[in-house]
């Protein structure tokens, strides 16, 4: 696998921030689903909290990328309720056919990613590569993060990330 794509959803930044630094190690197209409406102010939580529960699918703008085009697709959205953000289920039933290889990240206050990520590889209908989960506290400083290490080298074992080192990547952003 060579064409890799990071598409992310992100409310507050903390998803976008960890789906940038995935796109730089693996040398990724990024594309950063977004909402047609605001989730602004305690109402844009509070509708994300209901769409979350319910399992809704709201309306998002159309992408750039064609999933279809690339070997890869990492997937990475924060955790509502316990559950997958909208928006990105939005996005995976827009394209679930043309998925063919995923691998799935997420942010979270703490808990609830587990069944998130199980979540999100059901909608994709496949198993994910590689998994992450990241806590709030941890993105800041995702690049040193281990787990963050660690799901970059499951990639690499999957021969997604042809020129992807540990060592590389540490000097670029050191």
């Amino acid at each position: 696998m060579n064409r890799i794509l990071v598409v992310h959803y992100s409310r507050t930044g903390h998803t976008d921030h960890v789906a940038r630094h995935i796109a730089a190690s693996c040398h990724a197209d990024i594309e950063r689903i977004e909402d047609r409406q605001s989730r602004g102010g305690m109402s844009g939580y509070l509708r994300s909290a209901v769409e979350a529960l319910l399992g809704w699918r709201p309306p998002i703008e159309p992408g750039h990328h064609r999933p279809s085009d690339y070997d890869l697709v990492i997937l990475g959205m924060p955790v509502w309720f316990w559950g997958v953000a909208s928006p990105m289920r939005t996005w995976v039933e827009r394209h679930h056919s043309e998925l063919d290889n995923v691998a799935v990240f997420c942010t979270c206050g703490g808990s609830g990613y587990d069944k998130a990520l199980d979540d999100l590889e059901r909608l994709c209908g496949r198993p994910a590569l590689a998994r992450l989960a990241l806590a709030e506290r941890a993105v800041a400083k995702c690049q040193h993060n281990p787990a963050f290490h660690q799901f970059l080298l499951e990639l690499k074992r999957a021969r997604s990330i042809p020129s992807f080192t540990a060592s590389t990547y540490g000097q670029a952003h050191a």
